[in-house]
């Protein structure tokens, strides 16, 4: 079976496009078949080789004399899918790693590179120590340098490491991305933090106590359910209350929360404890109505339900997106609170001028402060995109400053890491409109509690 699961891992990589998350799931679901563990193993695979790219690629044109760019699609996916067991999966022998590699291109009618392939990876096996040594550790004995945009053979004599490439190895970020948090925060460990293990969290408004008593029920939980809880089911998650009758839910490694049947029930909303903060501390008045621009998938609107028993109008751009808020409406029973509709938050709508107490607009970005556990951002994401982002977001603030009432708050966040999209556009926004004052502003540093964040709090 896992030469089968191999070959699909192969064919995701080989047709990798922008959003190979998307691309597991869609192959899981085809898949249904497979065992939870063969499910498993396929989207580890996927998702190492796809979390450690940078690096691997690195590797790769060290060590082969074909430049990466003229590599057959299949080949470059071969060793990625290879070099991603060898040198991250410590469980998958090596020999395994190498010869379904070698098997595999013959299978893809590549077996005229099967020998390119093995050379390359038989070479790299022989250094494993070493080169991991100077990814993990800087150990500069290893022949890898950056040259213009490329990871070339250097002669060791001609050799300057610049700690920025040291921790484009290391962590597996273009070169560029790096240079640019090293500008933009100075003395920060970004990437430390974006590397570190999430922990899953979530929104509810029952107790953890209630929800693992829930999943004790072993009339409502499957045997694997129980096992992904280490046959701990007494403490499935715990939690704090964070406002009157709300409770941050915090899961430990192994448990999937989406497969509880906690969660099929509609007793909690699965999002980063950062995502939280912007509508916890807007300090809305009960009973608001609230506009939520691109608010797919919904946690901001399912936060505003909660938490201040609000009206919400929750919409985004596309037919897909606002799809995923009403699969989240049906789930948590919130159909007297939300209403979905499709709308372009770039348009301006004149029906809504002036008719909200609260606006979110929780804007398109970068992405940057999520690229650790979303690491297709950082290998899509280009220096140019922050210019036509920018404006996107300018636009939308500038709608959503419309629709409110007089007396009303205004929501701004981003998923990102970025002065331009986060407190220069709040400067810029503000300097325009006198009529509004801030009222908080907070960039959230990714740890293993939150993820990378922005919001600000305005008034009208």
């Amino acid at each position: 079976m896992a030469d089968i699961i191999r070959k699909n891992a192969l064919e995701t990589l080989s047709h990798m496009g922008e959003h190979p998350s998307a691309e597991v799931k869609r192959t899981l679901k085809e898949h249904s078949e497979w065992s939870h563990r063969d499910g498993a193993f396929y989207a580890a695979l996927v998702e190492t080789a796809v979390g450690h790219m940078v690096t691997i690629d690195a590797v790769i044109a060290a060590y082969s004399s074909v430049r990466l760019k003229k590599l057959n699609t299949v080949v470059l996916a071969s060793l990625r899918l290879a070099l991603a067991q060898i040198l991250f999966m410590d469980r998958v022998p090596v020999s395994a790693a190498t010869n379904e590699a070698v098997n595999l291109l013959k299978a893809e009618s590549a077996g005229k590179f099967a020998g390119f392939v093995n050379g390359i990876l038989r070479h790299i096996i022989r250094e494993k120590s070493q080169l991991m040594a100077r990814i993990v550790l800087n150990n500069t004995s290893v022949k890898l340098k950056h040259i213009n945009g490329h990871w070339q053979v250097c002669d060791r004599k001609q050799e300057s490491y610049q700690e920025v490439c040291d921790k484009a190895l290391r962590f597996s970020y273009p070169v560029w991305i790096v240079k640019f948090f090293e500008k933009a925060y100075p003395g920060k460990p970004i990437l430390e933090g974006l590397a570190s293990k999430r922990q899953i969290t979530a929104i509810s408004k029952v107790s953890a106590e209630k929800i693992n008593a829930e999943t004790k029920n072993t009339s409502k939980i499957s045997s694997e359910e129980i096992n992904s809880a280490n046959s701990d089911v007494s403490q499935i998650c715990t939690g704090e209350e964070i406002a009157d009758g709300i409770y941050l839910l915090t899961f430990p490694d192994g448990v999937n929360p989406a497969e509880l049947s906690a969660f099929k029930q509609g007793l909690f909303y699965i999002m980063d404890n950062s995502s939280m903060q912007p509508l916890l501390n807007a300090r809305l008045k009960k009973d608001s109505r609230v506009l939520d621009l691109c608010a797919s998938p919904g946690g901001k609107s399912v936060c505003a339900a909660w938490l201040y028993d609000a009206q919400i109008t929750s919409c985004d751009i596309s037919k897909e997106k606002t799809n995923r808020i009403k699969e989240n409406v049906q789930r948590l029973d919130l159909y007297d609170k939300i209403s979905v509709s499709e709308n372009d938050a770039c348009i301006f709508n004149p029906d809504w001028k002036e008719k909200f107490d609260a606006v979110i607009a929780d804007c398109p970005c970068s992405g940057l402060g999520v690229s650790g556990r979303k690491p297709e951002i950082r290998l899509r994401l280009k220096p140019d995109d922050f210019t036509e982002l920018s404006e996107i977001q300018k636009r939308i603030l500038e709608n959503a400053a419309r629709y409110l009432k007089a007396g009303g708050t205004l929501i701004y966040s981003t998923c990102t890491l970025d002065p331009a999209e986060n407190e220069e556009q709040v400067d810029a926004f503000l300097k325009a409109h006198s009529e509004f004052s801030l009222v908080k502003q907070q960039t959230i540093f990714p740890d293993e509690s939150h993820d990378g964040f922005f919001y600000c709090i305005m008034n009208l």
